[in-house]
């Protein structure tokens, strides 16, 4: 049986085959895509839409299976010019990569645990469209829980001679929904290096009482107790997008790292970078404090994945595949 690059190569040679012939070699469900490109190798070289260009299929990869709640998965598509997943009604990009697209997929801490599919579109270099129904299980995390007492305010304080700040989570929310090209690579690293005085105080996921009140909710990042002035690190490259005073997280930087993955680090004592600096992984960009909602001095760190808020320790062990 005649390949695909021989039917290229014959009508690059003149040579003539029937049409229901031609129509044997298509590969793959296909939109239509380039009628003909010229190539350095061939004076001329046509390419069929139901036929496409010489290479092969698409092809979907998966870091592991059987994400957490509050995990992701690590997804690439080789032989792919652009691509996307979509899980639980949300989308997540994919970017360029070595052999194709990739990207991550985060898994929210109210996905149900259970079977779930991930569905993947992917488009090559021809232009076709392919669909990829990808199976996967979530699993149920144990969420920790803790129990944490703030200070009443003081009632002998002066008043502020600033009006109050304006919460800073709707900004957030917005930053975390864009998707700007890629600037990470792997591996991300922690912000503090643990060991010693340097602890973490609070997990992500975690379901926590203030002054005795109900445990509701889930922590939203990591909490990583150290000195006052520590070096707080970027966990990979990327565009300081936020470094300002806010109301809850108290001085606060956030770095987009591209394709959908940002960073956060609050309750600094000091921020050291300005919005629109770039910086690499493991630059300096502030210094662990007790600003803003704070029992201490600690780093709060939060990792999101198109908007998606996951467990950052789980990305620097390799229990995820990556």
């Amino acid at each position: 049986m005649a390949t695909r690059r021989q039917v290229l190569a014959g009508l690059g040679l003149g040579l003539a085959l029937p049409l229901p012939a031609l129509a044997r070699f298509a590969w793959g469900a296909r939109t239509a895509g380039r009628a003909a490109e010229r190539q350095s190798a061939l004076p001329h070289r046509v390419v069929l839409p139901s036929v496409g260009t010489d290479g092969p299929r698409p092809e979907v990869r998966l870091s592991f299976r059987t994400p957490y709640q509050g995990g992701a998965v690590y997804l690439e598509v080789r032989h792919a010019v652009s691509g996307s997943a979509r899980i639980f009604g949300r989308t997540s990009p994919l970017s360029w990569g070595p052999a194709g697209v990739e990207g991550f997929v985060g898994i929210a801490v109210l996905d149900p645990p259970g079977p779930a599919t991930l569905e993947v579109t992917a488009t090559d270099v021809a232009g076709g469209t392919f669909r990829f129904a990808e199976p996967i299980t979530v699993r149920a995390t144990q969420w920790t829980s803790d129990d944490i007492w703030l200070p009443p305010p003081d009632p002998n304080a002066p008043p502020p001679k600033e009006p109050p700040l304006e919460p800073e989570q709707p900004r957030l929310d917005a930053l975390y929904a864009a998707v700007t090209p890629r600037q990470w690579t792997l591996p991300f690293i922690i912000p503090i290096e643990l060991g010693g005085d340097v602890w973490v105080s609070g997990y992500f996921g975690e379901q926590r009482s203030f002054n005795g009140g109900p445990r509701t909710g889930h922590h939203g990042g990591t909490d990583i107790a150290a000195p006052a002035g520590t070096p707080v690190r970027s966990t990979n490259h990327g565009t300081v997008v936020m470094s300002e005073l806010t109301l809850v997280r108290g001085n606060l930087v956030v770095v987009d790292h591209g394709g959908g993955i940002l960073s956060c680090y609050g309750h600094l004592s000091e921020r050291t970078v300005a919005a629109g600096q770039t910086v690499r992984r493991g630059e300096v960009v502030g210094r662990v404090g007790s600003t803003g909602l704070s029992s201490g001095p600690h780093l709060h760190w939060e990792l999101s994945v198109a908007g998606v808020l996951v467990d950052g320790l789980r990305w620097l062990d390799g229990t995820q595949g990556f």
